[in-house]
């Protein structure tokens, strides 16, 4: 798959990326929405149902990291679930 950008226009933007690789799968998106609709399209690519991901939030002024959420994805039926997101403390960004 390849890696998604869009230039946001807002206050904040989340990035998107594997645990198992730390492959950033999307960059800059504008809204978490839009980030869960990209795990779900790459979980569906590669139909893998163990990985994980991370969605971190990002302040567009400095660039730094603000949050990261953790979640897995479930397949069921010809859907992509997104399941188990908590949020994570302490994970330093790639």
């Amino acid at each position: 798959m390849t890696q998604t950008t869009i230039d946001p226009q807002h206050r904040f933007y989340f990035n998107v990326e594997t645990e198992s690789n730390g492959q950033q799968i999307a960059n800059r998106l504008p809204s978490y929405r839009i980030a869960c609709q990209h795990i779900k399209r790459y979980a569906m690519e590669t139909g893998n149902e163990q990985e994980v991901y991370y969605v971190q939030l990002y302040r567009r002024k400095n660039h730094r990291y603000r949050s990261v959420l953790q979640c897995k994805v479930k397949f069921r039926d010809d859907q992509v679930l997104i399941t188990g997101a908590k949020y994570i403390e302490q994970r330093d960004p790639q």
